[in-house]
């Protein structure tokens, strides 16, 4: 739903640093994982460093989108690098980017286009009218602690036929516009990933991996005078790195026991030795 697939099984996936090599795009610098460009989504004026990709995660960030930068997934990159594309037509344009890159490796073979689901948000509300996503947030332990930030997500999507498929979930909504879902059956992102911040303070900034891990320490005294950032997804450590470096004090709620966060301690001690971790 919200990242690219590659044509075949057989078929390298589609890097960011590809994409932008593609588009003409060459790095300012490289080191290890990263390679770091001058602007590729504003006008470049100085050979000043505002864009990095992490290759190995395949993840990118811009600290010149906004005030606190924005980052994410090749999706993500595509999305903001051609805003007025709708999904069919930058799917398709990375398709044809990418069978112009592995056309050099080999001949070219016949490929069936594949349709990614699009998602599509019909509504959203209050808590308490659908019995499905109550009863999820019941058995999950989460009615009594959802917010008013917690809404009942409503969503569908049509197939080629033009068969229309209705779903629901709980959700909240990230800083990018996008509706981050959980139901019994489905975790992801309807539209745009993203982190989702709250603020609250310019100086101190508590950082948590997911929404649910928010809630469940949102009573702690440290967080009464601290703008909370929640990742959402392992994609946007970087990004919640680069967001840090804004604040004079930084609380990192981990658990270091494993998972998609397991290096998130580790990376933060290292490029911010003032982190203060609490686990989770």
């Amino acid at each position: 739903m919200t990242s690219y697939k590659s044509n075949t099984p057989h078929d390298e996936p589609l890097t960011i640093a590809a994409l932008l090599k593609a588009l003409g795009h060459e790095p300012v610098s490289t080191g290890g994982d990263e390679f770091q460009y001058a602007s590729v989504l504003r006008n470049r004026t100085n050979n000043k460093i505002v864009l990095t990709v992490n290759n190995r995660l395949n993840t990118w960030f811009d600290s010149s989108l906004g005030l606190l930068g924005k980052g994410g997934n090749l999706m993500d990159f595509a999305r903001t690098y051609w805003p007025d594309l709708s999904p069919d037509q930058i799917e398709e344009r990375l398709r044809n980017i990418q069978i112009q890159i592995t056309k050099k490796d080999r001949p070219l073979r016949k490929r069936k286009a594949t349709k990614i689901p699009h998602y599509q948000i019909e509504r959203t509300g209050s808590l308490g009218y659908n019995r499905e996503i109550t009863d999820f947030l019941m058995e999950s332990g989460l009615w009594e602690l959802a917010d008013l930030n917690i809404k009942e997500v409503h969503y569908y999507t049509t197939d080629q036929k033009g068969n229309r498929k209705d779903f629901c979930a709980a959700g909240w909504q990230n800083e990018n516009g996008g509706w981050e879902v959980r139901a019994q059956n489905y975790t992801g992102c309807i539209g745009t990933r993203g982190m989702t911040f709250i603020p609250a303070s310019e100086t101190a900034l508590a950082i948590f991996p997911e929404y649910v891990d928010y809630l469940k320490r949102r009573s702690d005294k440290y967080l009464h005078y601290a703008s909370v950032l929640i990742l959402n997804h392992p994609d946007f450590i970087s990004a919640s790195l680069k967001r840090a470096h804004h604040f004079q004090r930084v609380l990192l709620y981990t658990d270091e026991t494993g998972g998609d966060y397991q290096s998130l301690a580790e990376m933060f001690k290292n490029e911010l030795p003032h982190t203060e971790v609490i686990p989770l």
